[in-house]
C-alpha cells in the first residue's frame, strides 16, 4: 500500500509542478511534512542535497524519500510518479503543438502561468532563508554564522563570478568550521 501511497502522492506533485525544481520545492515540503513522512529539517536537508547532485531537484528528492520509507522499490515509485506526468505531457503538448502555437488561449495561459512560477520559487526561497539562518532551539534569533555564510555565497557569485561549484564546497566547509 505504501508504494502506491508514494507513487500517487509524488504524481500529484509532478503533475502541477510548473516551473521546474525550485518551483516544486514548496509542493514537495507542504506535501511531504503534511503527511509525517518528514520534518521541516530533514526536508531542507533532502533539497540542499538534491540540489547538489546531478539531476532535477524534484527526481533527486523523490528517489531518496521513496527510498527512505520504502526501500528501492519505494524510490523507483516516488521517482516514477514524479516523472510521469513530465513524460505525459511532453508528448501531449509535443502533438498539439503545431496546432496550437498561434493561440491566444495559450498566450495568455502562458503568461498567467509565469507569476505563479515566481511565487512558488519566492515561497521556496523564504523556506530556506527561515530554516538556514533562524536557530531552531531559539525561535527568533538569526545564526550569525549561517547569515554570513549566506552573504560570502551572494558576493562570490554575484560581485567575483566565483564557480557554483566551489561556492558549494566552501560553503560546506565554512559550515564545519563555523556552525
Amino acid at each position: 500500500m505504501i508504494l502506491i501511497s508514494l507513487f500517487l502522492e509524488f504524481f500529484k506533485i509532478g503533475l502541477v509542478g510548473f516551473g521546474g525544481g525550485y518551483a516544486i520545492i514548496t509542493l514537495l515540503q507542504k506535501e511531504l511534512i503534511s503527511l509525517g513522512w518528514i520534518t521541516a529539517e530533514e526536508f531542507a536537508n533532502i533539497a540542499a542535497i538534491s540540489q547538489m547532485t546531478p539531476g532535477p531537484i524534484a527526481v533527486n528528492a523523490a528517489t531518496y524519500i521513496g527510498y527512505r520509507i520504502g526501500g528501492f522499490w519505494g524510490s523507483a515509485m516516488a521517482t516514477l510518479g514524479v516523472s510521469m506526468p513530465s513524460f505525459i505531457l511532453v508528448i501531449l503538448v509535443a502533438h498539439f503543438i503545431f496546432k496550437f502555437k498561434e493561440s491566444r488561449f495559450v498566450d495568455y495561459s502562458m503568461k498567467g502561468i509565469r507569476p505563479v512560477t515566481v511565487a512558488l520559487i519566492a515561497s521556496a526561497a523564504i523556506f530556506f532563508a527561515y530554516e538556514s539562518f533562524v536557530d531552531l532551539a531559539l525561535p527568533m534569533y538569526i545564526n550569525p554564522g549561517a547569515f554570513a555564510i549566506f552573504v560570502l555565497s551572494v558576493l562570490a557569485s554575484a560581485l567575483f563570478k566565483v564557480d557554483t561549484i566551489l561556492i558549494i564546497l566552501l560553503s560546506g566547509v565554512l559550515g564545519l568550521i563555523i556552525l
